[in-house]
């Protein structure tokens, strides 16, 4: 099931339910509620191919070790550029049994190209995603407006007995815009840091949070 949902600035995944939503906004109406469509700057979407063609019925009768084929991407399709982050939730949900871990080409704790972990909770692309169809314009060579897979698989710890209650695991993907994100122009924003781009969020999402 694929639903559109424009909220400030956020879009979950839901493993178990494959909940897909979209997102958006940089000073925009913080009281959206779900299915209630708002105008604003950024717009992504948040997809996991593999996951949603087998990886969620192979779930069903998964086995202690088991690899599952998971991949969250996510995709500008919005008006402008902007900055993205991802957070996955509940891969320790099992406790002193072990933990759900990440791979990519079959390596443990191994994140796709071009995605840094913040140690700050959230996964962040290096790089602004632009707009999709200017790929290719003079200012955005090298730039893409779709990420490489956060990771494209996970794995189940080996100590499960099958009696365990189980959690989804939870994708959330959240943009900012990039334009304006540093001074003082288009190539200094290409070129910030990880740490200046998890600033920027900061900076956004404090202007989001309404005063008490």
């Amino acid at each position: 099931m694929k639903k559109k949902l424009l909220a400030m600035c956020m879009v979950t995944a839901l493993a178990a339910t494959a909940i897909i939503g979209g997102t958006l906004a940089y000073f925009t109406d913080n009281d959206v509620a779900e299915n209630t469509f708002t105008v604003g700057n950024v717009e992504i979407d948040l997809t996991e191919p593999e996951w949603d063609d087998h990886g969620e019925t192979e779930a069903v009768t998964v086995y202690p070790g088991e690899s599952l084929d998971k991949d969250p991407t996510v995709e500008n399709i919005g008006n402008n550029p902007c900055f993205v982050r991802v957070s996955v939730s509940n891969l320790d949900q099992f406790g002193d049994k072990g933990a759900i871990v990440y791979l990519t080409n079959w390596v443990e704790g191994a994140l796709g190209e071009g995605w840094v972990d913040g140690n700050d909770g959230y996964f962040y692309w290096s790089e602004p995603l632009v707009v999709k169809g200017t790929e290719n314009d003079e200012w955005n060579q090298g730039l893409t407006s779709k990420t490489t897979a956060l990771f494209d698989q996970i794995k189940m710890p080996t100590g499960l007995t099958g009696d365990e209650e189980t959690k989804d695991i939870v994708v959330t993907a959240q943009a900012v815009q990039a334009q304006g994100a540093k001074a003082p122009n288009w190539a200094a924003v290409k070129g910030m840091t990880v740490a200046e781009i998890q600033a920027w969020f900061s900076t956004v999402m404090a202007a989001e949070t309404p005063n008490p």
